[in-house]
């Protein structure tokens, strides 16, 4: 049992690392997209889809003795935590997706706390402050 414990262990900073990143990019794409709901979830999958490779691609190439495991679970992360916001998109429109996608992000961001090394508040306000500063800066982008 140890054997596993461990290796799920391995898989913990990767995984936070890659969700933080995906999580980052889809509320971007929110914040970016509210007047055009139609192209946000092939948008975020398409996002998704470039932080699979991309973050399982950099993870490996710059780490190459963790394994293509410890990889994947980074680029894994990242593609869901991107693409899982987004879903609700695929059902409605209006503020009652952007309700649910904020939802998720909220809990995505909730998940990553937990997985942190840091715990408590350090956690919670350095977390959602980071996509506190990613919400605002894409709002601001969005008007250029």
């Amino acid at each position: 049992m140890t054997g596993i414990r461990s290796r799920l262990a391995a898989l913990k900073q990767p995984a936070t690392f890659g969700a933080a990143d995906g999580v980052t990019i889809v509320l971007g794409l929110l914040v970016s997209l509210t007047g055009q709901p139609h192209a946000l979830f092939h948008a975020a999958l398409g996002a998704g889809l470039a932080e699979l490779v991309g973050m399982t691609a950099g993870q490996w190439l710059s780490d190459g003795e963790s394994g293509f495991g410890i990889a994947l679970a980074n680029g894994g992360a990242a593609f869901a935590a991107c693409v899982l916001p987004a879903l609700p998109y695929l059902a409605a429109g209006g503020i009652g997706a952007m309700g649910a996608s904020l939802g998720l992000v909220a809990a995505t961001a909730a998940v990553i706390c937990w997985l942190r090394p840091e715990k408590g508040l350090l956690a919670v306000v350095q977390t959602y402050g980071i996509l506190l500063a990613a919400a605002v800066l894409c709002a601001a982008a969005s008007v250029i």
